[in-house]
């Protein structure tokens, strides 16, 4: 059975691609934010600065401040020096401020902490060296304030079914001319949902579609399965990069470079629409691959978005549960019913054996 083999080696080499590209690219996270259980929000900007706008972004791991006023606004870092600079003359980061260096990826990492030593001219009480990093009424930044760092607090660890408010009140300083301001926010554990739901509904899905392969006009359905597919993964994919806010060209290249195994996908399955239509065996091996490409990475590299309460995805959390429970079954049942289908039609592969354009 070659035809089988090949469809073997197939879904080998897949699943070797999967892994390969899945453990250091976080799987399915293309923007580098993975879900959690912890909600960081902006609570007020005391006292009010008319014009300046603040939010969080990526789950709380950025801070962005829109500044349409007259005057700079300047925030302050972790010892409460000159950090950044926005206004009518752009964007300027203080060169020697400690923040600088401490809010950098870093390649010193754990499993829940970056460390990052401030080199020796950054201190907290030089006098500002300020450095223009672009144009614009707005600024961003990554911030430990706003986000939850290490290990599950006490309270959390005793009642992890309940809702606690693990960081009453997170501080961010500002200045404008001599107004002094006040960022204020708040980080509370939300307890995630059960995957059950979820896991259900793929599992229905796998078991109807590999079913699907036993129906005596298996093609159409198939195909309309593969197209269907790849258009959640597809929505899926920039739903989790649109969540950034980024600029739309760096949505779309962080979509199709970083998650390379599913653009592989969409590529492969596009490709076996017509030829799964037509019930041919190019477009049942293309399906099959196709199908566990996007499952394993798009589908089981996101599982933690079934039992996150804190999803990134600019569309609701349910939308992406949904997405990934989808992924999963449609992507492991078209893999399945293509093995139902080469078995149950030898004739596919009698076919391509005595068709002289094969050789």
């Amino acid at each position: 059975m070659p035809t089988l083999r090949r469809l073997g080696a197939a879904v080998g080499a897949s699943f070797v691609l999967v892994l390969l590209a899945a453990a250091p690219a976080d799987a399915h996270t293309i923007t580098g934010v993975t879900p959690t259980n912890y909600k960081s929000e902006v609570v007020a900007v005391s006292p009010p600065l008319p014009g300046v706008h603040v939010r969080l972004l990526d789950l709380g791991n950025r801070v962005e401040l829109t500044n349409t006023g007259a005057a700079d606004v300047v925030v302050l870092g972790y010892q409460g020096e000159p950090y950044l600079r926005v206004g009518p003359g752009g964007v300027y980061e203080n060169s020697r401020s400690p923040s600088v260096a401490l809010n950098k990826v870093t390649a010193t990492t754990s499993a829940s902490t970056t460390t990052t030593v401030a080199p020796d001219n950054a201190t907290a009480l030089a006098p500002p060296s300020w450095r223009r990093t672009g144009g614009g009424r707005s600024v961003r930044w990554r911030d430990r304030r706003t986000r939850w760092e290490g290990p599950a607090p006490a309270v959390v660890r005793g009642a992890p079914s309940q809702t606690h408010v693990v960081i009453p009140e997170w501080l961010i300083g500002l200045q404008r001319g001599d107004v002094a301001a006040t960022v204020s926010g708040r980080i509370t554990y939300v307890p995630g949902p059960s995957p059950v739901p979820w896991l259900l509904i793929s599992g229905v899905l796998l078991v109807a579609i590999a079913g699907g392969g036993l129906l005596r006009r298996w093609g159409p359905p198939l195909s309309a399965v593969m197209a269907l597919l790849v258009a959640v993964d597809v929505v899926h994919s920039f739903g989790i990069s649109a969540a950034s806010h980024d600029p739309v060209l760096t949505q779309v290249s962080r979509v199709v470079l970083g998650g390379i195994v599913a653009t592989l996908g969409w590529i492969v399955g596009a490709a076996a629409i017509g030829p799964l239509q037509d019930e041919r065996e190019g477009g049942v091996v293309g399906a099959a691959v196709a199908g566990f490409l996007l499952a394993a990475f798009s589908g089981v590299g996101d599982f933690s978005v079934l039992t996150r309460s804190q999803v990134p995805f600019a569309f609701s959390a349910s939308g992406a549960r949904a997405a990934v429970a989808v992924t999963m079954g449609a992507g492991f049942g078209l893999a399945l019913a293509a093995l139902v289908v080469l078995r149950r039609h030898p004739e596919l592969r009698a076919t391509e054996a005595s068709d002289p354009s094969s050789d």
